[in-house]
């Protein structure tokens, strides 16, 4: 009873551990069932001898045996449980299972007695042998006989006392052990009589488990030292190696070389040499694939690189190791091509591939070495990784502008862009401050006036393909009335008060213009420039003919002032700060005389660590991006073309932490425009250019030093428009605005 414990112990522990092992078992089963006798057969049996089953009945009776039959004592419903334990060669679990189904017994009144016993040897003294009656139904007056098979007395008695005999055999040997059961109280004249007999392997247990590895010998590649990991094992067990190219050793531990690469059946095969008649032998065997070759040191890898003259061509570069010109190279580019061939072939080492359209591809490379020797397995080296394509964003937009013949206000749009409508979006806006997103446009203008029509289209497949295109159209107004053709308005020159230019308010190339001054001159200049040499008040006249049924003339009044004095003209400027921000000032400009142009110069003084900042606006507003004193003047020009210039010194004393707002210059820009960035620390500078859509139009990435950093960004292409540049530096975001002229 305690090995049967131990064992059922060992079952439990291995099912504890069933969710760790391989699940190859099914511990599913069947049984049939006669009278109180019941055959139990599982349905799967294993096919290794280190497959154990066990069984609990469900009526206090447990057996290890493959198919057991057992008797039931009496009718009734049992829990019968199945375990299922499967070894590997080296005695560890790899798997384990189990079942359980109810197996019901119905009553008899018949003589239903089946004799049955299981027995098992004692832990620690293989000799003795314990036995267990259990033959069903018993009861205690019943009669009971065990003949133990080794010419010993057969014992005699009530089950109640002879139930759990052991008995201790002289010799090891297969011994037919038998018991006889009689039912000792029985209605029938026949006697209740059942007898079972068994063969008994008396024995010490066969656990021995055959087992190898091996290594290779440093010094020669076909040499190989086996270790014999057969356990237990005793050195007077027989031990027999194969090695699969006819040679045989009997060594423990033999180091073998073989003639030739190749792949080879080894063998271990133990046997213990204590035999005993008539009990099989205790062997083990075990076979193994062996590959003797030289060892595959090899690394697949390779590089590419973009051709920046065809943004759709990449270039491999094959960088495995160690690589030879006999070596089989193969390549396969992700879009359902690949080209193969060896690795002395230049086209096949370092190949080029031209990709129909961008995207993300898996380039696989595939080496072979091709040295191997017949039969063992070729050193193949296989690497991919994931190349990203780039769309070529290098295409042109452009469109045609066509009136309606009929409605001059109609203008149609044709979008001659040569991309493929089925990838790209196209927006449209019509400088009147409507849109549109189809290919093709037709718009009706309200009024007259020039308009700048503006056609942006973006690649759908591309990341940050955008271009734009800009032209202007003239919507004509109305033809003039006769009346209206002598109508005009008059300018005076900036810098000159006694100059001025007279412009009729419609011209038409029939149209014959006279134009009089008011002080004895005049003109036929459809747009007429006159200085008058004195101050005074002067009617001028504009007199349009048509034809000789249109013929009109308008007059107006003339004040002409004298020329201005410049030493007269005085310029400054005030400010105030921000009362969030104190580094952002706005600046004011004011001046006895009207002022026609302002540009502002804000120079640090020392110690001077950037460069001027030089702002061409009226009254601008400028964020000091450091503390300290600066040099600010105003440089304008005035009515009488005056020009004038104030300086006033400015104290930073601090500058706002929460707020990351730059300055750019020049403002407004034509070809190129600077941000100035300060770094504490080296680092990447990320710049990115949005225009009024918020569409990414360009970007720029440098290496900063600490200190002040000048990023310039080439604006040459970009057409007029209002622009943000975003920052990205030293973990934070900074936003400066710019205007395209």
């Amino acid at each position: 009873m305690k090995r049967l414990s131990t064992l059922m112990l060992f079952v439990l522990t291995a099912l504890s551990f069933k969710s760790k092992a391989q699940t190859t078992c099914n511990a599913d089963f069947n049984f049939s069932i006669s009278a109180f006798t019941v055959q139990f057969t599982p349905v799967m049996v294993g096919d290794s001898i280190n497959t154990v089953h066990y069984w609990n009945f469900g009526d206090g009776g447990v057996l290890s045996a493959v198919a057991p039959l057992h008797t039931y004592s009496a009718s009734g419903s049992y829990n019968v449980k199945h375990y299922m334990v499967r070894h590997n060669a080296n005695g560890t679990i790899t798997c384990t299972d189990s079942v359980t189904k109810v197996v019901t017994i119905p009553p008899t009144t018949a003589c239903n007695l089946q004799a049955y016993f299981t027995y098992n040897a004692d832990s620690l003294n293989w000799n003795t042998i314990h036995f267990f009656n259990q033959s069903l139904p018993n009861a205690p007056g019943d009669s009971i006989r065990w003949n133990f098979g080794d010419g010993s007395a057969p014992i005699n008695g009530l089950v109640g006392s002879l139930s759990t005999p052991t008995h201790v055999y002289a010799n090891a040997g297969v011994y037919n052990v038998c018991i006889r059961v009689k039912k000792n109280v029985n209605a029938t004249a026949t006697p209740c009589i059942s007898e079972i007999c068994k063969t008994v392997i008396v024995a010490p247990a066969c656990i021995l488990s055959a087992n190898f590895s091996w290594t290779n010998v440093a010094s020669s590649p076909l040499t190989l030292a086996f270790q014999n990991l057969s356990v237990p094992l005793t050195p007077g067990d027989s031990i027999r190696w194969t090695f699969g190219d006819g040679s045989v050793s009997y060594d423990i531990n033999p180091t073998h070389t073989f003639t030739q690469p190749g792949i080879y059946t080894v063998c271990l095969r133990v046997k213990k040499n204590i035999t005993v008649a008539g009990v099989p032998p205790c062997v083990s065997e075990i076979c193994k694939t062996v590959t003797v070759s030289n060892p595959c040191n090899l690394v697949a890898n390779f590089t590419s690189q973009p051709d920046s003259s065809h943004p759709l061509r990449i270039k491999f570069t094959n960088t495995s190791t160690p690589v030879s010109a006999t070596d089989s190279v193969r390549w396969t580019f992700g879009d359902g091509t690949s080209v193969s061939g060896v690795q002395g072939d230049p086209n096949i080492a370092n190949p080029t591939h031209d990709y129909a359209m961008g995207g993300l591809y898996t380039v696989c490379i595939r080496v072979k070495k091709n040295d191997n020797a017949t039969g063992t397995a070729p050193c193949v080296r296989e690497f991919c990784k994931t190349v990203f394509v780039q769309t070529p964003c290098n295409f042109t937009v452009s469109f045609t502008i066509h009136r309606d013949s009929v409605n001059h206000n109609l203008v149609y749009f044709t979008n001659t862009t040569l991309v493929s409508t089925a990838t790209a979006t196209a927006i449209w806006h019509f400088g009147d401050g409507t849109s549109a997103t189809t290919w093709n446009a037709a718009h009706v203008y309200t009024q007259p006036g020039s308009y700048r029509v503006c056609l942006t289209v973006m690649l759908n497949n591309a990341t940050n393909c955008v271009r734009e295109y800009c032209d202007s159209v003239i919507i004509l107004p109305p033809p003039p009335t006769c009346e209206q053709l002598s109508q005009f308005t008059f300018v005076k020159a900036p810098n000159d008060n006694q100059k001025f230019t007279f412009t009729p308010n419609f011209i038409e190339t029939t149209t014959l213009y006279t134009w009089t001054f008011g002080d004895g001159t005049g003109s036929h200049d459809p747009i007429a420039v006159h200085r008058y040499a004195q101050p005074g008040l002067y009617t001028a006249c504009l007199t349009a003919w048509r034809s000789a049924t249109c013929a009109t003339t308008t007059c107006k009044e003339v004040r002409v002032l004298p020329q201005v004095n410049c030493d007269s003209i005085h310029v400054s400027y005030v400010y105030q700060r921000d009362p969030v921000i104190p580094n952002k000032v706005y600046f004011y400009a004011n001046a006895n005389a009207t002022i026609l142009d302002q540009t502002w110069t804000i120079t640090k003084l020392a110690p001077a660590t950037t460069p001027p900042v030089i702002l061409h606006q009226n009254n601008p507003v400028y964020v000091f991006q450091d503390t300290g004193y600066y040099n600010v003047c105003l440089k304008a020009i005035t009515s009488g073309g005056c020009v004038k210039e104030y300086c006033s010194v400015i104290h930073i004393e601090h500058v706002a932490s929460t707020v990351c707002e730059l300055q750019a210059t020049p403002n407004p820009a034509t070809t190129a425009v600077s941000v100035n960035v300060i770094l504490t620390t080296p680092g990447m500078i990320d710049a990115y250019v949005y225009n009024s859509m918020n569409v990414l139009v360009k970007e720029k990435h440098q290496s900063g030093i600490a200190g002040t950093n000048t990023v310039t960004l080439s604006i040459g292409d970009l057409v007029a428009g209002i622009y943000t540049i975003k920052l990205v530096y030293g973990g934070k975001v900074c936003y400066a605005r710019f205007t395209k002229m």
